[in-house]
C-alpha cells in the first residue's frame, strides 16, 4: 500500500510538472521525506492528528487555552478529541506559533498526552545548552516533538544564548525569546498538562 502510495504520489507530482501550477509549488522548500503535494506526512504522527482526519464520524472537541502564563507569539491549549460513536478519545496539547513582521505566519503543533513529559524534560536538557559544551565557536541545541514543535537554543552573537520556538514543516512560524520566556512556555506547558489531569478523571 505505501508502495502505491509513493508511485500514486509520484505520478501526481510528474502531472504538475507539465501545468501551470508548478510555479506555486516550486517555492515551497523541499521535504525531507515523503509527503503530499500539501506538505503535510503521509501518516499522522499523533494521536491529534489521527482524530482530527477522521471522515464518517462524529468528532467533540474540548479545550481550554492557558491565560495564567503569557508569552508573546505562543498559545498553548489544553485538548480532547471524542469520536463519539466509537467512544474513544485522544488528549494533549496544542501549540501555536505566531510570527510578525511584513508578513505574519501562524502554525500549529499537535502534542498527545503521552509526549508531554518527555517535551518538559527536553526543554530542561536544551535550555542547559551552552558554550562549555563545544571548543568551536557557534553552538546550538535542539528538540523536536513528533508533531514537528521544535526547540532550539544558539549563540546570538550580541545578547548571549537565544531560543527560537518552530511550529510546522513548509509553511513554517517561527519566534525568537530568551531562555527566561522559555521557561514560561514550558511552565504554560505544564498548566496545560495539569487541566488535562483532571480531565481525565471525568
Amino acid at each position: 500500500m505505501y508502495c502505491a502510495r509513493l508511485i500514486a504520489t509520484s505520478l501526481l507530482a510528474t502531472a504538475f510538472s507539465t501545468s501551470t501550477v508548478v510555479p506555486a509549488f516550486a517555492q515551497k522548500p523541499g521535504p525531507q521525506f515523503w509527503r503530499r503535494l500539501s506538505c503535510e506526512p503521509l501518516e499522522p504522527r499523533t494521536k491529534l492528528e489521527a482524530f482530527e482526519e477522521r471522515y464518517g464520524t462524529v468528532i467533540m472537541k474540548g479545550f481550554t487555552q492557558v491565560t495564567a502564563i503569557e508569552v508573546r507569539g505562543v498559545r498553548v491549549d489544553a485538548v480532547e478529541l471524542r469520536d463519539l460513536p466509537r467512544a474513544t478519545r485522544a488528549m494533549g496539547v496544542v501549540v501555536v506559533v505566531g510570527s510578525g513582521g511584513e508578513k505574519p505566519q501562524e502554525n500549529r503543533a499537535f502534542i498527545d498526552y503521552e509526549e508531554i513529559d518527555a517535551l518538559l524534560s527536553g526543554i530542561d536538557a536544551v535550555s542547559k545548552v551552552n558554550e562549555s559544551m563545544t571548543k568551536l565557536v557557534g553552538f546550538e541545541g535542539k528538540y523536536r516533538t513528533l508533531g514537528d514543535f521544535e526547540i532550539t537554543v544558539f549563540r546570538q552573537t550580541r545578547t548571549g544564548t537565544a531560543v527560537s520556538l518552530t511550529t510546522g514543516v513548509c509553511n513554517q512560524a517561527r519566534v525568537t525569546m530568551s531562555l527566561d520566556d522559555l521557561a514560561r512556555v514550558r511552565a504554560m506547558l505544564v498548566d496545560a498538562e495539569t487541566k488535562l489531569d483532571e480531565a481525565r478523571q471525568h
